[in-house]
């Protein structure tokens, strides 16, 4: 059993350094041919959007053969390329809200849709957005599965670029795939409709900001970074939790992994809690529902905050399978 991702994400949270503007390819369309804007409109309902269908095996076989990965995520898809001798993974598909970053442009394709590097070029992981004509993101993410790996930061980009590529391509097509939820699936519910903002506030101090992501499994309270509090609720997938993950608790009648992690510049409390399989796993996934909450200052208590706001949001919860 690994630790859940947002452990590590929470306390790393990066500003991502972009490069100069380069030259953005593509070539003006005739108002006669331009094709319709794509929106998210045309990914149906985000909430039950199956990641893995909007690049696939297909998209990257000018690189080598590909294969699907376990789940870490209701809304992102993972996939091993082999390339050479080695293996690329590439992670797309998480939708993300209009925002301003360092980014590079990369290509403007039909519809309206920019292809952005979001990473230092030459650096990997190799970092891509998909922005859409109403400038929702779908995020792309590619690096070599070996730490010693001898693959350079080109030819993981390019595997990066054709995953940016080939969601393009079903987008314009109309041919994003959905999956059908069990009724107690956390994909059906809205990550911030469980937790009041003023609640959120009084328990954290966070501020009045409210981020919800476009699949609704992402609810985001206060500013982000690790300068003011902030709280986030997620609904994810994983392995099986267990005590490796943190200390084993009881909350609201479901049992709950808490993990407290420092630095010296913040306190971030993790509490974790299974909702049952995942229907769509392939090696064993089951659905988690995460609270995170961080808080300025390493010698801070972010538990205390962070179980009340789990009690809250566990007690909304359908009944675990």
């Amino acid at each position: 059993m690994r630790r859940h991702w947002g452990f590590a994400a929470a306390l790393l949270a990066a500003v991502v350094a972009g490069c100069g503007g380069s030259a953005v390819e593509g070539s003006p369309v005739p108002d006669g041919e331009r094709p319709e804007p794509i929106t998210v409109a045309a990914l149906g309902d985000p909430r039950t959007l199956d990641p893995c269908s909007l690049a696939g095996l297909a998209a990257f076989a000018e690189h080598g053969g590909a294969r699907p990965l376990a789940r870490v995520s209701l809304d992102h898809c993972r996939m091993a390329v082999t390339v050479g001798s080695e293996n690329v993974v590439v992670d797309f598909g998480m939708l993300s809200p209009p925002r301003q970053r360092a980014e590079r442009g990369l290509a403007t394709l039909p519809g309206e849709v920019r292809l952005v590097a979001t990473s230092a070029q030459g650096r990997l992981p190799c970092s891509l957005d998909v922005v859409l004509a109403d400038d929702v993101r779908v995020e792309v993410s590619a690096d070599a599965q070996r730490s010693d790996s001898t693959l350079d930061s080109e030819t993981v980009c390019a595997v990066a670029r054709s995953a940016a590529d080939g969601i393009h391509a079903t987008l314009a097509s109309g041919q994003a795939g959905h999956w059908e939820p069990p009724t107690h699936s956390l994909a059906r519910l809205s990550a911030c409709g469980l937790l009041p903002t003023d609640e959120v506030a009084a328990i954290v101090g966070t501020s009045s900001r409210v981020t919800l992501y476009p699949a609704e499994h992402q609810c985001t309270w206060g500013t982000p970074g690790g300068e003011r509090p902030n709280a986030q609720l997620d609904f994810t997938v994983g392995p099986e939790l267990g005590s490796r993950d943190g200390d084993e608790e009881s909350l609201a009648g479901r049992d709950t992994v808490v993990h407290l992690a420092r630095t010296d510049s913040v306190s971030v409390c993790t509490l974790s809690t299974e909702q049952g399989p995942f229907a769509e796993a392939i090696d064993g996934e089951r659905e988690i529902a995460v609270v995170r909450v961080l808080l300025p200052g390493g010698g801070a208590e972010p538990c205390e905050a962070g179980r009340a706001l789990a009690e809250a949001a566990w007690e909304k919860l359908p009944a675990a399978s």
